[in-house]
């Protein structure tokens, strides 16, 4: 390549939506070219082998899985994609001794939960017949299409009495929501309000609209067989078959403008790429005020970026491989079989409280943790005779972790050896906040989610009102990442969208 290479498109970043936008382009007859600055493409999907154990040390559960369109737009199972579904998606041990197993079967949650409250199960099943019509008439359909603004949505939800429904539930905070349904156990109440606290939403915020998709979703997550780079593998496959062209190990060091308009980029060395169309998938504060630059920048857009939130939850992951076995010390088998098993929090009250530690710093030991078996499921995650452990935690962000870690880590490990026995451990990784940021720098202070969820930051706001359906006010520019619209999580939402915007700007420039 040239320094006056030039190129339809240039895709900043190598992560999943990068890689979505990319090979969608790449598929549309594009010329194409993907700049990413690790070593690999993959971002958050990406696998690490260490001495035969294969270690999701970001996404693992994949909520949208065979549902995003990139899944059947790209073929990627006929990439290699396989997803397995374990048929237990969750379970909740308690100290008293019982636990509480969702299903994917809605019918055999329900007589679970009746186990330990009647009153709930009649409760969930009247929210479960009530979100599923809510997922498959809007809340799906909506995370693949364009951003509509707020009164256009509630105009659109007032058409029918789903929508409607949905409408009234979408202004509720996560603890209103199941006060309004009814739910009383406190132990069924811990159980329905982890799924959003697992990944750090706050559960008295105004995000009732999400609780379905965090519900229903997360009882329907995936795991890729072969770890989930396995995903973001077939999607780079798609893209380089198109045509397509990767450079890693190149890192982005500006967006060239000309006469107010994205012309190109330069990397790290001074060379230069010329394209009609500039995406970057990277965060807004890295796009806006780093790769274009302030003086660039309209007033509008200069003051929303710079008033863009990070989380303030993030994760501590601690990640082990063990030979020998792993056994949940439960009499209810079906806990081990679990793709996820929650310990630690008995109660809401006591769920509650622990995030109440985790906001102000003073939760110095872990308490509660969410535990994932890979090779339970797919055998290829370690080699025979052995098993992989994913521990996480809900932590707060701050530059003490490297130091804290081990200490940290000792606690996870004292907790989950309260609920389950462990065979020898021969591999011990942490995975702090801090080197989530080092590794992945789009997630400043550990932000998996490129940025806050809140009221202002989600929806036709999401990064802002200029930048959300993709175009920014910058000809030429584009943003596809997790702070864009619809978020993050591994939806193959934001990508799939910037993709469908530049093939638009492109046929018509």
């Amino acid at each position: 390549m040239t320094a006056n290479d030039t190129y339809d498109a240039i895709v900043i970043g190598g992560g999943p939506n990068g890689l979505t936008c990319a090979a969608y382009l790449a598929r549309a007859g594009r010329k194409v070219l993907l700049l990413e600055r690790r070593h690999e493409t993959g971002g958050g999907l990406n696998t690490d082998e260490y001495h035969g154990f294969r270690l999701n040390l970001h996404a693992i559960y994949h909520m949208m899985n065979e549902r995003m369109p990139v899944h059947r737009d790209l073929d990627l199972p006929g990439l290699g994609v396989r997803y397995l579904f374990p048929a237990a998606p969750a379970a909740f041990v308690f100290r008293d001794g019982h636990a509480l197993v969702f299903s994917r079967d809605a019918g055999e949650t329900a007589r679970a939960i009746a186990a330990l409250s009647p009153r709930d199960a009649a409760a969930f099943g009247r929210m479960w017949g009530e979100f599923q019509p809510m997922l498959e008439q809007y809340l799906i359909p909506m995370t693949y299409e364009p951003p509509a603004g707020a009164l256009d949505q509630l105009t659109e939800f007032n058409k029918t009495a789903i929508g409607r429904r949905l409408a009234e539930i979408s202004d509720l905070s996560f603890v209103e929501l199941i006060d309004r349904y009814g739910f009383t156990d406190p132990r069924v109440r811990m159980a329905l309000l982890a799924f959003p606290a697992m990944w750090g939403l706050h559960l008295d915020a105004p995000l009732g609209f999400l609780y379905p998709l965090y519900l229903c979703r997360m009882l329907a997550a995936g795991l890729v067989k072969g770890g989930s780079h396995r995903l973001s593998s077939a999607i780079f496959r798609s893209f380089i078959r198109n045509g397509g062209t990767v450079l890693d190990a190149c890192e982005v060091t500006r967006i060239v403008m000309e006469n107010g308009r994205a012309v190109g980029v330069e990397v790290a060395g001074g060379q230069r790429f010329d394209a009609r169309a500039v995406v970057s998938t990277l965060n807004p504060e890295q796009t806006f005020l780093q790769l274009v630059g302030e003086p660039a920048l309209p007033g509008e857009l200069r003051h929303a970026v710079q008033g863009w939130q990070w989380e303030d939850r993030t994760m501590f992951g601690l990640h082990l491989g063990i030979q020998g076995a792993v056994t949940f010390r439960h009499p209810d088998a079906r806990v081990g079989e679990a793709m996820i098993v929650f310990c630690g929090l008995d109660t809401d009250d006591e769920l509650h409280m622990h995030l109440q530690r985790v906001d102000a710093g003073t939760e110095r030991d872990c308490q509660w943790l969410h535990v994932t078996v890979p090779t339970r499921f797919d055998a290829t995650m370690a080699a025979p005779g052995h098993q992989l452990v994913r521990a996480e935690a809900v932590v707060r962000y701050d530059q003490s972790w490297p130091a804290r870690a081990p200490a940290f880590g000792d606690s996870c490990l004292r907790l989950l050896r309260q609920y389950a026995d462990l065979g020898e451990i021969v591999l011990r990784r942490h995975h702090t906040p801090v080197d989530i940021e080092a590794k992945l720098t789009t997630m400043k202070r550990g932000s998996i989610k490129h940025g806050a969820y809140t009221t202002l930051q989600l929806g036709y706001l999401r990064p802002n009102e200029w930048c959300s359906r993709s175009q920014t006010p910058i000809p030429g520019l584009f943003v596809g990442g997790a702070s864009m619209y619809p978020g993050g999580m591994i939806l193959g939402g934001s990508g799939f969208l910037a993709a469908g915007t530049v093939k638009g700007f492109l046929e018509q420039n």
